[in-house]
């Protein structure tokens, strides 16, 4: 190898080390990356410039860990979903089988669970709080029935109704009293789903 070729061989590998150089700061810096609107001729060429088209989108902290990701899971149901330092889900909303839900998480896995929910099998959607223990159990119902009565159920870890506060029917459970109950009553059930005492 030549002189001459040897200053052409130095020449592109410098070239090559400043452009890796500048794409790895391109797509790795943790500089803030800003959008900013397209010019009016660009957009006449490039309509789609106005929309971005992802499956998923993914924003990372500063140790490149996944902190929020909006996303369409595989069901085709959208969702947000933020997650804490350590990777854990803390919160998100979504929109699962069609009714929209909002979820948060404590560190240990308990969730509070905000939206219209489905609690019938005939798929009627009514404003719902639920509180869900760490095996996926709703412990606690708050709702409004459809036609705006509301009630409270409580539940052991069986998933087993204990009580409930409000408006509810008595004909799902083993006794003789049915009925609509009024919203002031309170009915306590045995793990059996027998009525134990009522109040009025």
């Amino acid at each position: 190898m030549n002189r001459k070729q040897y200053s052409l061989l130095l020449v592109l590998a410098l070239v090559a080390g400043l452009a890796s150089g500048v794409a790895s700061s391109w797509f790795f810096s943790n500089q803030p990356v800003f959008a900013k609107e397209a010019t009016k001729r660009a957009e006449e060429i490039f309509p789609e410039l106005r929309v971005i088209m992802a499956k998923e989108i993914m924003l990372l902290d500063l140790h490149r860990k996944p902190r929020i990701r909006l996303m369409v899971d595989e069901n085709g149901e959208p969702g947000l979903h933020f997650y804490d330092e350590g990777g854990r889900y803390r919160a998100g909303f979504s929109v699962g089988a069609g009714t929209p839900a909002l979820t948060m998480h404590d560190k240990s896995g308990l969730r509070l669970q905000i939206g219209l929910m489905s609690l019938t099998s005939i798929g009627v959607e009514w404003p719902t709080i639920l509180l869900i223990d760490k095996k996926g159990v709703k412990r606690t119902i708050l709702t409004l029935d459809p036609i705006g009565r509301p009630h409270l159920t409580l539940k052991d870890d069986k998933d087993n109704t204990r009580a409930i506060l409000g408006s509810t029917s008595l004909k799902h459970t083993q006794t003789v009293m049915g009925g609509k109950r009024p919203p002031s009553s309170l009915v306590l059930f045995n793990e059996r789903g027998e009525v134990i005492w009522k109040a009025p």
